[in-house]
């Protein structure tokens, strides 16, 4: 049942990564992607009855900006070019969004499942290797 639960989350969370990714303004997407992200680590742990700790949501957001950023700077570049960049631009960062979302998801719901995160730091390597699978 928590398994279900875990996936719906990420499923939701990844749809409203796409949606945000539908903005053509360069480089809003990432900045709205990350508290999407982190709500949905958040809605992990509460589903797992894990303890959340103080430094969580500052963990999240610290290891993540860099790689949300990263991961959709091309399509973001694209989006500088008028009209079919904007397009392009916007393709490239929704499929980002969406994969990169259910990735962490996915990893997260299963070391969560199966004890392997008993800290912010266990988290971290967790969304570190979900994040260098995309690379």
């Amino acid at each position: 049942m928590t398994l279900s639960k875990s996936k719906k989350i990420v499923h939701i969370s990844a749809f409203f990564g796409a949606i945000v990714c539908l903005s053509p303004i360069p480089f809003s997407d990432s900045i709205m992607l990350l508290p999407i992200q982190a709500w949905m680590i958040m809605k992990l742990y509460k589903v797992n009855n894990k303890k959340q700790s103080d430094g969580l949501i500052k963990g999240i957001m610290t290891s993540m900006t860099l790689s949300v950023i990263g991961k959709g700077l091309a399509g973001n570049l694209l989006k500088l070019i008028p009209m079919i960049g904007s397009f392009w631009g916007i393709a490239i960062n929704v499929i980002v969004a969406v994969v990169l979302t259910e990735m962490i998801g996915m990893s997260v719901s299963e070391a969560l499942e199966q004890n392997e995160i008993d800290n912010t730091k266990d988290l971290m390597i967790i969304l570190s290797r979900a994040t260098k699978l995309f690379v």
